[in-house]
């Protein structure tokens, strides 16, 4: 989580919230090339012995492993960024399959945290009978961070607070 200050309204923060990636992409293909190496040092004997067959088998599970982590890698890969405003606060969210955006009014939007049955507890903004879930990708703990981060930073700006109602209605 990484918090800015907004460039367009100074007095205002922006939000950012990233997956937690344990391990950069320059490190999965190191251990993707130690692990054919040792594969294809693997099969070398087989094929020496002229059963290549084996070479062709470690090809492909190659292949596959290669092609798991490339799915492993962009589907954990995640982004939200909430740009806090005078008036509306822009939620934007990135994924693998692009990017979305919604607003919502930012003297009604509250944060609520949702407990479920697994123990589990999920982040949502609530406003006008809507809501939209925030850090879906994140560990609990993060999430529990970010919410309390969040509410801290709108409550100044909230209409429920009982010291904005009169200066928001």
């Amino acid at each position: 989580m990484e918090i800015l200050q907004n460039p367009d309204h100074s007095d205002f923060e922006i939000i950012e919230i990233r997956s937690n990636l344990s391990i950069s992409l320059d490190r999965l293909m190191a251990i993707f090339l130690g692990l054919s190496t040792v594969t294809l040092l693997v099969a070398l004997g087989p094929l020496i012995l002229g059963l290549w067959p084996i070479l062709i088998i470690a090809l492909f599970h190659l292949l596959m492993v290669g092609w798991c982590l490339r799915l492993a890698w962009r589907g954990h890969w995640a982004r939200e960024r909430l740009l806090i405003g005078p008036e509306v606060l822009g939620v934007e969210h990135f994924e693998q399959g692009g990017r979305s955006r919604s607003e919502w009014p930012l003297a009604w939007v509250r944060v609520q945290i949702v407990p479920e049955r697994s123990g589990e507890r999920r982040v949502y903004l609530v406003c006008q009978g809507k809501r939209q879930q925030l850090g879906a990708f994140l560990p609990m703990s993060e999430r529990m961070e970010f919410a309390r981060t969040l509410k801290h930073c709108l409550q100044p700006l909230s209409a429920w607070t009982h010291e904005n109602q009169p200066r928001v209605s």
